[in-house]
């Protein structure tokens, strides 16, 4: 019996290395089309979302909100009260990645992402007219999941998005994301930014050289391909 679950232990091992050693041949392209083809199951979604941001100097209060998407890149969001959520973590990755022949794709090293190795690429883009600069993705590829991505845009600066798995991993739909965004670029609701200015607390020198806002976005309840059509995201 010893010798029966050694020798498993031995074929599991083995099987481990042969699978890393496969997905360390994939180009960093195969790695990124896996992603996409994961992505591309979910045709359009409906998700119920609780908001909560920590933007310095502005003082805002959780929001719960439904989230609605359709590929490509229809984007709708319904709430009662000013949800501050970057559209980018939800439509952009499958979007840039969506074309191999417009950018650019290359390894820039490994790293451990919540216990799962993953592969880190460089994306850029060919032609340097468009909002993108740079985006950075940590896949994880025995799952082909993105675990991890920086944006580096013309309009928002670097954004860093962290994306958490759990009961629609099978479609590539994180359970929560938290973004970290830079403040001096960050497109904040005109009131807020009011608020911001007309603040009473006058941030010290060392304070205006860096700031970074957290924005925390749970996910659930998720209604996958229902069918949604273009016309539902048209502004009333």
């Amino acid at each position: 019996m010893k010798f029966m679950c050694k020798t498993r232990y031995i074929v599991f091992s083995l099987l481990m290395i042969l699978s890393f050693n496969a997905s360390a041949q994939k180009t960093p392209n195969q790695l990124l089309r896996g992603v996409y083809q994961k992505m591309m199951k979910v045709k359009d979604y409906s998700v119920e979302a609780d908001i909560r941001a920590d933007i310095p100097l502005i003082k805002i209060l959780p929001v719960n909100a439904v989230i609605y998407f359709r590929q490509p890149d229809k984007f709708k969001v319904e709430s009662k009260g000013i949800a501050i959520m970057p559209k980018q973590g939800f439509s952009d990755v499958a979007k840039i990645i969506r074309d191999t022949t417009t950018y650019t794709a290359f390894f820039t090293g490994k790293e451990k992402v919540d216990n799962s190795l993953t592969q880190i690429i460089s994306v850029i883009p060919l032609v340097d007219t468009g909002d993108l600069v740079l985006a950075k993705f940590w896949i994880d590829y025995a799952r082909n999941l993105v675990l991890k991505s920086q944006l580096t845009t013309r309009s928002s600066g670097t954004m860093q998005i962290e994306y958490f798995y759990s009961t629609q991993i099978a479609f590539g739909l994180p359970d929560k994301m938290i973004f970290t965004v830079d403040v001096k670029k960050f497109k904040i609701p005109k009131v807020m930014a009011s608020d911001m200015n007309n603040t009473s607390k006058a941030p010290k020198s060392d304070e205006k050289e860096s700031k970074k806002g957290i924005i925390l976005i749970d996910l659930k309840n998720y209604k996958i391909n229902q069918g949604l059509k273009d016309s539902f995201f048209k502004q009333k």
